[in-house]
Protein backbone atom coordinates (compact mmCIF):
# COMPACT_ATOMS: atom_id res chain seq x y z
CA UNK A 1 0.00 0.00 0.00
CA UNK A 2 1.67 3.56 -0.94
CA UNK A 3 2.08 6.40 1.92
CA UNK A 4 -0.96 8.54 -0.72
CA UNK A 5 -3.08 5.64 0.01
CA UNK A 6 -2.31 5.44 3.67
CA UNK A 7 -2.63 9.36 4.86
CA UNK A 8 -6.32 9.41 2.40
CA UNK A 9 -7.30 6.18 4.39
CA UNK A 10 -6.11 7.49 7.55
CA UNK A 11 -8.34 11.07 7.20
CA UNK A 12 -11.54 9.04 6.03
CA UNK A 13 -10.88 6.72 9.15
CA UNK A 14 -10.95 9.91 11.87
CA UNK A 15 -13.82 11.17 9.78
CA UNK A 16 -17.15 10.17 10.37
CA UNK A 17 -19.23 12.22 8.83
CA UNK A 18 -17.58 11.80 5.15
CA UNK A 19 -17.77 7.84 5.71
CA UNK A 20 -21.37 8.20 7.00
CA UNK A 21 -22.22 10.24 3.37
CA UNK A 22 -19.98 8.24 1.62
CA UNK A 23 -22.14 4.76 2.82
CA UNK A 24 -25.18 6.99 1.99
CA UNK A 25 -23.53 7.93 -1.80
CA UNK A 26 -23.51 11.40 -0.69
CA UNK A 27 -20.03 12.15 -1.86
CA UNK A 28 -19.06 13.22 -5.04
CA UNK A 29 -15.68 11.77 -5.52
CA UNK A 30 -13.66 14.17 -7.35
CA UNK A 31 -15.15 16.51 -4.83
CA UNK A 32 -13.62 14.98 -1.74
CA UNK A 33 -10.12 14.48 -3.77
CA UNK A 34 -9.97 18.41 -4.01
CA UNK A 35 -10.98 18.66 -0.49
CA UNK A 36 -8.27 16.62 0.66
CA UNK A 37 -5.66 17.85 -1.22
CA UNK A 38 -6.68 21.57 -0.42
CA UNK A 39 -8.03 21.52 3.35
CA UNK A 40 -5.71 18.25 4.58
CA UNK A 41 -2.51 19.11 2.46
CA UNK A 42 -2.60 15.77 0.25
CA UNK A 43 0.41 15.73 -1.74
CA UNK A 44 -1.01 13.71 -4.98
CA UNK A 45 -2.24 13.80 -8.35
CA UNK A 46 -5.82 14.41 -8.43
CA UNK A 47 -6.54 10.85 -9.69
CA UNK A 48 -4.38 9.23 -7.46
CA UNK A 49 -6.12 10.71 -4.69
CA UNK A 50 -9.50 9.90 -6.53
CA UNK A 51 -8.78 6.05 -6.65
CA UNK A 52 -7.81 5.55 -2.53
CA UNK A 53 -11.20 7.66 -2.07
CA UNK A 54 -12.29 4.40 -4.52
CA UNK A 55 -10.36 1.71 -2.90
CA UNK A 56 -11.51 2.58 0.92
CA UNK A 57 -13.84 0.41 2.30
CA UNK A 58 -16.32 3.18 3.91
CA UNK A 59 -18.22 0.24 5.31
CA UNK A 60 -15.63 -1.19 7.79
CA UNK A 61 -16.75 0.84 10.59
CA UNK A 62 -20.32 0.98 9.87
CA UNK A 63 -20.93 -2.62 12.13
CA UNK A 64 -19.28 -1.02 15.09
CA UNK A 65 -21.46 2.32 14.58
CA UNK A 66 -24.36 1.01 13.58
CA UNK A 67 -24.69 -1.19 16.49
CA UNK A 68 -23.47 1.68 19.03
CA UNK A 69 -26.30 3.70 17.66
CA UNK A 70 -28.55 0.40 18.60
CA UNK A 71 -27.59 0.20 21.74
CA UNK A 72 -28.16 3.85 22.51
CA UNK A 73 -31.80 3.12 22.77
CA UNK A 74 -31.49 0.88 25.64
CA UNK A 75 -30.09 4.14 27.61
CA UNK A 76 -31.77 3.96 31.27
CA UNK A 77 -32.01 7.11 31.84
CA UNK A 78 -30.51 10.91 31.01
CA UNK A 79 -30.09 13.40 34.48
CA UNK A 80 -28.79 16.51 34.37
CA UNK A 81 -27.19 19.05 37.11
CA UNK A 82 -26.67 23.30 36.85
CA UNK A 83 -24.07 25.18 38.33
CA UNK A 84 -21.26 23.04 38.61
CA UNK A 85 -17.97 24.85 39.17
CA UNK A 86 -14.54 23.44 38.47
CA UNK A 87 -11.01 23.82 39.95
CA UNK A 88 -8.13 23.01 38.85
CA UNK A 89 -5.11 22.55 41.32
CA UNK A 90 -1.02 21.57 41.36
CA UNK A 91 -0.27 17.90 42.12
CA UNK A 92 1.82 17.98 44.78
CA UNK A 93 2.01 16.53 48.65
CA UNK A 94 0.42 19.50 50.16
CA UNK A 95 -2.40 19.63 47.91
CA UNK A 96 -2.84 15.71 48.90
CA UNK A 97 -2.79 16.38 52.24
CA UNK A 98 -5.83 19.44 52.09
CA UNK A 99 -7.98 16.78 49.97
CA UNK A 100 -9.84 14.92 52.71
CA UNK A 101 -10.75 17.48 54.20
CA UNK A 102 -13.40 18.21 51.52
CA UNK A 103 -15.71 15.73 52.86
CA UNK A 104 -16.07 17.61 55.91
CA UNK A 105 -17.45 20.35 53.27
CA UNK A 106 -19.61 17.90 50.81
CA UNK A 107 -22.73 16.93 52.13
CA UNK A 108 -23.32 14.01 49.80
CA UNK A 109 -26.68 13.14 51.65
CA UNK A 110 -28.29 16.76 50.50
CA UNK A 111 -26.85 16.15 47.06
CA UNK A 112 -23.69 17.73 46.23
CA UNK A 113 -21.12 16.13 44.52
CA UNK A 114 -17.48 15.73 44.45
CA UNK A 115 -15.51 14.61 41.43
CA UNK A 116 -11.93 14.25 41.46
CA UNK A 117 -9.69 13.58 38.80
CA UNK A 118 -6.06 13.17 38.22
CA UNK A 119 -3.63 13.98 35.97
CA UNK A 120 0.22 13.69 35.71
CA UNK A 121 0.73 17.51 36.60
CA UNK A 122 -2.99 18.94 37.95
CA UNK A 123 -5.41 17.39 39.92
CA UNK A 124 -9.41 18.64 39.01
CA UNK A 125 -12.49 19.10 41.04
CA UNK A 126 -16.00 19.59 40.10
CA UNK A 127 -18.42 20.54 42.46
CA UNK A 128 -21.68 22.44 43.23
CA UNK A 129 -21.26 26.11 42.29
CA UNK A 130 -22.92 26.80 45.99
CA UNK A 131 -19.48 24.68 47.73
CA UNK A 132 -16.94 26.72 45.43
CA UNK A 133 -15.56 29.56 48.02
CA UNK A 134 -15.60 27.03 50.94
CA UNK A 135 -13.34 24.45 49.26
CA UNK A 136 -11.14 26.98 47.29
CA UNK A 137 -10.24 28.74 50.62
CA UNK A 138 -8.62 25.56 51.77
CA UNK A 139 -6.07 25.37 49.33
CA UNK A 140 -3.33 28.63 49.17
CA UNK A 141 -3.72 30.61 46.48
CA UNK A 142 -0.56 29.29 44.35
CA UNK A 143 -1.84 25.78 44.53
CA UNK A 144 -4.76 27.22 42.49
CA UNK A 145 -4.30 26.60 38.92
CA UNK A 146 -7.76 27.82 37.43
CA UNK A 147 -11.39 27.62 38.58
CA UNK A 148 -14.47 27.81 36.51
CA UNK A 149 -18.40 28.38 36.75
CA UNK A 150 -21.22 27.97 34.80
CA UNK A 151 -20.81 24.40 33.96
CA UNK A 152 -23.09 21.66 33.58
CA UNK A 153 -23.19 18.12 34.19
CA UNK A 154 -25.23 15.27 31.98
CA UNK A 155 -25.36 11.94 33.72
CA UNK A 156 -26.14 9.09 31.70
CA UNK A 157 -27.24 5.77 33.22
CA UNK A 158 -26.30 3.00 30.14
CA UNK A 159 -27.48 -0.34 29.72
CA UNK A 160 -25.21 -3.09 31.01
CA UNK A 161 -24.43 -4.26 27.68
CA UNK A 162 -23.33 -0.60 26.26
CA UNK A 163 -20.36 -0.70 28.96
CA UNK A 164 -18.48 -3.70 26.57
CA UNK A 165 -19.81 -2.09 23.34
CA UNK A 166 -17.45 -0.02 21.11
CA UNK A 167 -18.47 3.08 19.36
CA UNK A 168 -20.92 3.80 22.64
CA UNK A 169 -18.53 7.36 23.55
CA UNK A 170 -17.69 8.35 19.84
CA UNK A 171 -21.19 8.28 19.20
CA UNK A 172 -22.47 10.63 21.49
CA UNK A 173 -18.66 12.63 21.77
CA UNK A 174 -19.94 12.49 17.26
CA UNK A 175 -23.49 13.85 17.90
CA UNK A 176 -22.70 16.82 20.50
CA UNK A 177 -20.06 17.91 18.17
CA UNK A 178 -21.83 18.53 15.34
CA UNK A 179 -24.23 20.39 17.11
CA UNK A 180 -21.53 22.75 17.93
CA UNK A 181 -21.04 21.80 21.77
CA UNK A 182 -18.14 21.15 23.59
CA UNK A 183 -17.19 18.39 26.04
CA UNK A 184 -15.07 20.30 28.59
CA UNK A 185 -14.65 16.87 30.58
CA UNK A 186 -15.68 13.20 30.08
CA UNK A 187 -15.95 10.74 33.16
CA UNK A 188 -17.08 7.01 33.36
CA UNK A 189 -18.34 5.17 36.22
CA UNK A 190 -20.13 2.52 35.52
CA UNK A 191 -22.90 2.21 34.94
CA UNK A 192 -22.56 6.11 34.37
CA UNK A 193 -21.18 8.32 31.67
CA UNK A 194 -20.51 11.49 33.16
CA UNK A 195 -20.28 14.57 30.12
CA UNK A 196 -19.33 18.03 31.42
CA UNK A 197 -20.45 20.86 29.39
CA UNK A 198 -21.54 24.74 29.49
CA UNK A 199 -24.22 25.85 31.48
CA UNK A 200 -25.52 27.54 28.10
CA UNK A 201 -25.09 24.44 26.41
CA UNK A 202 -27.27 22.12 28.82
CA UNK A 203 -30.86 22.57 27.46
CA UNK A 204 -29.62 21.58 23.72
CA UNK A 205 -27.41 18.88 25.27
CA UNK A 206 -29.93 17.51 27.30
CA UNK A 207 -32.00 17.77 23.66
CA UNK A 208 -29.48 16.03 21.19
CA UNK A 209 -28.85 13.30 23.71
CA UNK A 210 -32.82 12.41 24.23
CA UNK A 211 -33.06 12.01 21.07
CA UNK A 212 -30.40 10.25 20.10
CA UNK A 213 -31.51 7.78 22.59
CA UNK A 214 -34.96 7.74 20.83
CA UNK A 215 -34.51 7.51 17.55
CA UNK A 216 -33.20 3.50 17.63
Amino acid sequence: MSNLVQKVWRILDNSPSIRRDMGLGLINTSALARYLIKEKKIEGSLDAIIGAIRRYDHGKHEKIFSTAHELMGQTINIFTRRKVAEICLKKDDDVQQILPKLFDIIKYIQGDILRIMQANESIRLLIDEKNLESVKKNFPKDKVISTEKNLAEIDIYIHPDMQATPGILAVIANELAINAINIIEVMTCPPEMLFIVKGEDLLRSHDVLCKLCETN
